[in-house]
């Protein structure tokens, strides 16, 4: 994937007003599926999905804890650190020109 194509995926991901939310959330550690759901007041079916788009991009990771106990599992998200400086000459460089 050209580096272009890249930082759009990013810029895809974090345009949406929950996705922005669920990064903030993040910045405090990692929280499972319906944590953050709870958070934000919305299903976790959007909170996957928003997720999903986040994780796509590169910007979150998710690993699965079993429960001990239980038969089940639980989703865990963490941020992935990453920064974007965004300027025309930027845009420039990352196209090649």
């Amino acid at each position: 994937m050209r580096e272009i194509e890249k930082l759009a995926k990013k810029l895809d991901a974090l345009s949406h007003p929950l996705r922005l939310e669920i990064v903030a959330l993040l910045v405090r550690g990692e929280m499972y599926l319906s944590e953050i759901a709870n958070h934000l007041g919305v299903s976790r079916a959007l909170t996957k999905i928003h997720l999903k788009k986040l994780e796509k991009a590169g910007l979150v990771k998710s690993r699965i804890v079993l429960v001990e106990g239980e038969a089940r599992a639980l989703r865990y998200y963490i941020l992935q650190d990453f920064e974007i400086h965004l300027t025309p000459k930027l845009i420039g460089k990352v196209r090649g020109d």
